[in-house]
């Protein structure tokens, strides 16, 4: 009888690698024909997706919810790289950004003289200056404290809004510091301006740009403090608040008083991302912000 005999090097080894690529030919071969509802079938569906009976049912037959799931990944993704080169744009202008505000708390100090706040402020933002990594890490936290007020518009100003019609919160007389999507803004702080910067005293009443209800107040202290107020169809919010004279809930009339304004380099509402002495003011229709100018009676220019 003819005897062949194969010698195999490593047969332990040689074995599990079989064992292993069978493995994954069978797998392949059983996920190959599995159908689109299937796979579905597998995918988490969103609740605030669409309703159950509107076409996010109907699209779990054709794989909609797969491709959906996808978006949203890509979405999520694209989101979080945007905000990691943001943080790194302002990061990068750390000192100049902390010089910028000490320059308007010198000359505030100059205008009005050398108070114990100017003179308060003044030595915080010094401090910073010289702690690199503390000066981080409150740039940082204005960041996400802003983003937190971004997410927050998005999910109140829905529905549909007709005509939008506002007046100013407060009086323009000195033109605006920032306008909408202010490229020298971006310049300086490395981050896109949604809003208008209106430019008042310290203290000046904020009043509510039209009828509404008190949706959010958010007090952060030495940080980024807001108020968002929700009306027929759209939201607006006004930032750097230093006192705050409504309560959640409240229905507001336009022109109630809901606060002071804030604004001032080291000072409540603040933040380490500021102009100066201001009012920043938003205006959100459909969850997206808009130019407040297109809305706003006619009646400033840019300082």
């Amino acid at each position: 009888m003819l005897r062949v005999q194969i010698d195999i090097p490593h047969p332990v080894e040689t074995l599990f690698l079989l064992l292993a690529t069978g493995g994954v030919w069978l797998w392949m071969s059983w996920d190959t024909p599995r159908s689109d509802q299937a796979r579905a079938s597998m995918v988490p569906v969103y609740q605030n997706a669409e309703p159950a009976d509107g076409p996010a049912r109907q699209r779990l037959g054709d794989g909609g919810a797969d491709r959906e799931a996808r978006v949203l990944s890509v979405r999520s993704a694209e989101d979080e790289a945007r905000r990691i080169r943001i943080e790194q744009a302002v990061l990068a202008r750390r000192e100049e950004i902390l010089r910028y505000e000490l320059k308007v708390i010198e000359d505030a100090a100059a205008r009005s003289g050398d108070s114990v706040s100017v003179r308060a402020a003044r030595e915080k933002l010094l401090a910073l200056l010289a702690d690199e990594r503390t000066a981080e890490e409150r740039l940082l936290q204005t960041l996400r404290e802003m983003w937190e007020a971004e997410g927050l518009t998005a999910t109140v100003a829905v529905g549909s809004p007709g005509d939008v019609h506002v007046l100013w919160p407060v009086e323009p007389d000195e033109g605006l510091s920032a306008t909408f999507l202010d490229a020298g803004y971006e310049q300086r702080f490395g981050i896109p301006h949604n809003a208008i910067d209106i430019p008042v005293p310290q203290g000046s009443a904020i009043r509510s740009a039209a009828d509404g209800v008190v949706d959010k107040i958010v007090d952060n202290g030495l940080g980024y403090s807001y108020i968002i107020v929700k009306h027929d169809g759209f939201a607006t919010l006004y930032g750097h608040a230093s006192v705050f004279f409504v309560a959640e809930g409240d229905t507001v009339r336009q022109g109630d008083v809901l606060a002071a304004s804030g604004g001032m380099p080291g000072t409540p509402g603040a933040g380490t991302l500021t102009t100066g002495p201001h009012l920043h003011f938003e205006v959100i229709v459909e969850g997206e912000r808009i130019d407040p100018l297109t809305v706003l009676p006619a009646r400033t220019t840019v300082r």
